[in-house]
């Protein structure tokens, strides 16, 4: 028989203690261990305890989560989630510090059973929990310093008019490192798919912005999409892209497609529509298989299409279906992906 996935709980507040333990104590593949007040027991339980993964609030006394997550992922690296509110826009850029640090995944910090939605959360926990116990955790990609950002090739005007990439659990850190990589004068819009907990997309997009010259904002119904930006699909709506003189951004609140709305699969759809031959689509690091048929038409409509390396993903799971279905047959490690898009404008 399977031994359990042993969970430490870290979180200052009794009662997000005692709902992550009922939470996870309900499944029968999953055992709470220990539980941690704040980051500094947490360290020194993770020593003791050797879990297979953390749950990880930021605002602890003591020692914050920013810092525990530093310090485990230096001292006994272990699977981190973090578990947090986007309350403020402090906590936030404490979030993704902790992503940058190390932690592999947000989720929304659960509040109480009858709020709506406490269902769904909770599935995405034990789900995360199951998931994410499994990683290989390795140290953090660096992104490259200014200076070493990839030059533009100056080559004449490419058939390529518009990128788009997907994302899930482990995606913040992969476009940290995809973004801050390419240069301001990057000749095409970006547009970005990334599954995040709702709340949190503000955040993240700030977070990115601090680490690049290309400009960062979440996309508007009926925007231009202009060179050097990148464009992120909003919360609760699907982002297609239209073509007219210069690619035009349409958001959908249709329903949700495999229970995301943000979903991937229409942003590749929609170029595979728009703009055969000429975009180029990605999937990156990511649970199931969202985008994957999106990015099968791609290809089909002569589109390049590339999926992240099992290597380098943090969990393998959109790109691997993209392989699986031949929607792309170009696996490509992380580190080498900005210069991959660079090359091709």
């Amino acid at each position: 028989m399977k031994k359990p996935i042993r969970v430490l709980i870290v979180d200052d507040c009794k009662v997000t203690t005692q709902l992550l333990y009922a939470i996870l104590s309900n499944e029968t593949d999953i055992e709470v261990v220990g539980c941690a007040q704040n980051g500094q027991m947490a360290i020194k339980l993770v020593k003791e305890l050797k879990p297979d993964l953390i749950t990880m609030d930021i605002y602890m006394p003591v020692m914050d989560g920013v810092e525990a997550t530093r310090a485990i992922m230096q001292q006994c690296p272990t699977p981190i989630i973090i578990i947090s509110s986007h309350a403020n826009e402090r906590q936030t850029e404490l979030t993704f510090s902790a992503l940058q640090a190390g932690a592999l995944s947000i989720i929304e910090k659960p509040e109480r059973v009858l709020h709506d939605g406490f269902d769904k959360l909770q599935k995405h926990i034990v789900n995360s929990v199951r998931a994410l116990s499994e990683v290989k955790v390795v140290s953090r990609r660096s992104p490259l310093p200014a200076e070493s950002q990839i030059k533009s090739t100056g080559a004449t005007v490419s058939a390529i008019k518009i990128i788009a990439l997907g994302s899930s659990t482990g995606g913040p850190e992969a476009l940290n490192y995809i973004i801050s990589a390419l240069p301001a004068s990057f000749p095409v819009p970006l547009v970005i798919t990334q599954h995040i907990t709702e709340g949190f997309l503000p955040g993240l997009v700030h977070w990115l912005q601090h680490k690049t010259s290309l400009v960062l904002e979440i996309a508007e119904n009926n925007q231009k999409l202009l060179p050097g930006h990148v464009y992120f699909a909003p919360d609760n709506h699907h982002l297609l892209i239209k073509r007219e003189v210069i690619p035009i951004a349409v958001l959908e609140s249709s329903p949700p497609i495999g229970h995301f709305r943000p979903s991937i699969t229409p942003l590749f759809s929609s170029l595979a529509k728009n703009y055969p031959e000429s975009a180029i689509g990605g999937l990156l690091t990511g649970m199931g298989g969202d985008g994957a048929p999106g990015l099968l038409e791609m290809r089909q409509a002569g589109c390049i299409t590339f999926a992240q390396s099992k290597e380098t993903s943090v969990v393998f799971g959109m790109p691997a279906v993209a392989l699986s279905i031949k929607a792309t047959d170009l696996s490509i490690d992380l580190e080498k992906i900005p210069e991959f898009l660079t090359k091709l404008l």
